[in-house]
């Protein structure tokens, strides 16, 4: 039996502005684990580059699939092509006399390796959501594999992480290698073919643990990811306070399974008085 539990949305505090002009721009992230851990920074990142009201649509999660359900200990969400981002999109859009211009940053591409899936259904995965973001005329940065991170990664602690990780993955290191360095060559081509930007990861990006950007390195790579965009804000955001920072960390996604039971928020997860909202799914 499928059981649906909804929660009030987590945002906007009492007493707080419910006006919604129109926003100056939408900007949507898709991503894994860096997106959530370096979330904070890159809410922080896009109100400094918008110049105006931006609406900020997200879809991310620790161990986050592009194309089918992903599950950490208790907690499973949608892939994100199926998240119910697309049709929140199409909604605001069909709702706008003059639609605001879009922004989309789609990254942490590899995890899709892990659960067995080859490169090239991926990247087919990854083109499916270029072709969505295109079709509502977004303009579009792609992140690349860390391959030099990667290639630094012994066979011994690439076992240690994978079975910390993602224990129930049956990759190889041999594998591995091989299947990043593919899979970064097709990311490589959909970028070429759809005439959008792509963005190496720097190699000091990461430490030890080669697929996560070091913390005190995150605004930094982030605000690389962002630049592409060409938008004329400040992209050197400070970044969020603790409390600031759990506050994101905290918006609960549209739709997710917890203990099997489904639980869903109500969207935008935070408002603030100029009119910019969170979306998460």
């Amino acid at each position: 039996m499928r059981i649906v539990i909804a929660t009030m949305s987590n945002g906007q505090p009492p007493g707080l502005s419910t006006s919604n002009p129109l926003p100056a721009a939408r900007v949507v992230v898709l991503g894994a684990s860096n997106v959530t851990l370096g979330f904070p920074r890159i809410v922080a990142s896009v109100r400094g580059l918008v110049p105006g009201p931006v609406q900020l649509f997200a879809a991310h999660g620790h161990g986050r699939s592009y194309g089918q359900p992903s599950s950490i200990p208790f907690r499973t969400l949608p892939g994100i092509l199926d998240s119910g981002l697309w049709d929140a999109l199409d909604r605001l859009a069909a709702e706008d006399a003059s639609p605001a211009p879009l922004f989309a940053l789609v990254t942490d591409i590899g995890n899709d390796l892990v659960y067995g899936n080859s490169p090239e259904r991926i990247g087919g995965w990854i083109e499916e959501c270029l072709s969505r973001l295109r079709a509502r005329g977004a303009r579009i940065t792609i992140g690349r594999m860390p391959l030099a991170s990667l290639q630094r990664v012994g066979r011994v602690r690439f076992q240690l992480m994978r079975t910390a990780i993602f224990p129930n993955s049956r990759l190889t290191w041999d594998g591995m290698r091989a299947d990043a360095v593919r899979l970064d060559e097709l990311v490589s081509e959909l970028a070429t073919r759809h005439q959008i930007g792509s963005i190496v990861p720097r190699p000091e990006w990461y430490g030890i643990d080669p697929i996560h950007i070091r913390r005190k390195l995150r605004s930094a790579a982030w605000r690389d990811m962002l630049q592409p965009w060409g938008l004329a804000g400040e992209s050197d955001a400070a970044a969020p306070g603790l409390a600031a920072s759990w506050r994101y960390w905290r918006l609960r996604p549209a739709e997710r399974s917890v203990f099997g039971r489904v639980r869903a928020a109500a969207q935008p997860g935070w408002r603030w008085p100029d009119g910019s909202a969170i979306w998460v799914y």
